[in-house]
């Protein structure tokens, strides 16, 4: 079991290594979304070169417009020669440009809330797709049913503010738009009834999450999970390193007393792990 950390900057990323964090997910510029850091492909060479120990995935998780399919192509042939670990895909053409050029990349289906059964994974793996970045919106027993079910390895995200939604709308531009006001960039909430959301816009549109950490420490103590995924947007970093020593301690020892400090840490707000999403159809409307 390896943690990735979703970095909010990379400035102190040797210390996340130093405490236990075994690789990175971040994004490429322009071709990806609700990522904090996204670079270039010269870029992307530079900290390969810097830190080769790591595993590095970039995400390219943008639903692509036919005009970007070109940049799409020859950005995954330059990362082709750069010892990455893997590429985060949300549009499929990104499957069917590495395989059409015949790229060694490894993938990683990431297509957010629809990645919630083996069959599917199954089938990616016939193509090819050796990951699998797991929805947030699943139970602990489904993610150990797949688990079970498939040869993909799988991400999970087990630390963090998770991502309720993402629009391609400025929805923040538009609202302050609208009460004669300039949108500055800054972080806002919205509430629906006592649950309180966070609002962030970027260039690639709007995006919600939910104003909780969630712990997923069940995935250290209750799976076999290859990647548990973390991270630390908006939380002080005092908290993020002792969030990465505590878990990498946890893998060491199997000491429960670290799990209750994680949730002394962070809370004990536990997302879909334990909670089954049920969806009733409606019959004669009643």
């Amino acid at each position: 079991m390896k943690l990735l950390l979703i970095p909010e900057e990379l400035s102190n990323l040797e210390s996340y290594i130093d405490r236990g964090c075994n690789g990175i997910i971040i994004g490429l510029k322009d071709l990806s979304t609700n990522y904090d850091v996204a670079l270039d492909l010269n870029q992307i060479k530079i900290l390969r070169e810097k830190y080769p120990s790591i595993e590095i995935f970039i995400a390219m998780n943008k639903n692509f417009f036919n005009e970007e399919l070109p940049k799409v192509e020859e950005s995954l042939k330059e990362l082709d020669k750069i010892n990455i670990n893997g590429v985060l895909y949300y549009d499929l053409s990104v499957v069917y440009l590495r395989n059409k050029n015949n790229l060694k990349l490894d993938l990683v289906w990431n297509q957010t809330h629809m990645v919630t059964n083996y069959n599917t994974c199954n089938y990616y793996k016939n193509l090819g797709v050796n990951y699998a970045y797991l929805s947030t919106e699943i139970t602990l027993e489904e993610i150990n049913e797949i688990k079970d079910k498939t040869n993909m390895k799988l991400f999970a995200y087990a630390f963090g503010y998770p991502v309720m939604a993402h629009t391609r709308r400025s929805l923040l531009t538009n609202y302050f738009y609208n009460r004669n006001k300039k949108y500055e960039g800054n972080i806002c909430h919205i509430y629906d009834n006592n649950n309180r959301f966070i609002l962030k816009e970027d260039e690639t549109g709007t995006t919600f999450l939910n104003n909780e950490i969630v712990n997923g420490s069940c995935l250290l103590t209750d799976s076999n999970i290859d990647y548990l995924v973390f991270s630390n947007y908006l939380i002080d970093e005092s908290k993020s390193l002792e969030l990465v020593s505590l878990i990498n301690e946890y893998k060491n020892t199997k000491n429960e007393r670290v799990i209750g400090e994680i949730e002394e840490l962070i809370g004990d707000y536990t997302n879909f792990f334990f909670k089954k999403t049920i969806f009733m159809v409606k019959k004669n409307d009643k």
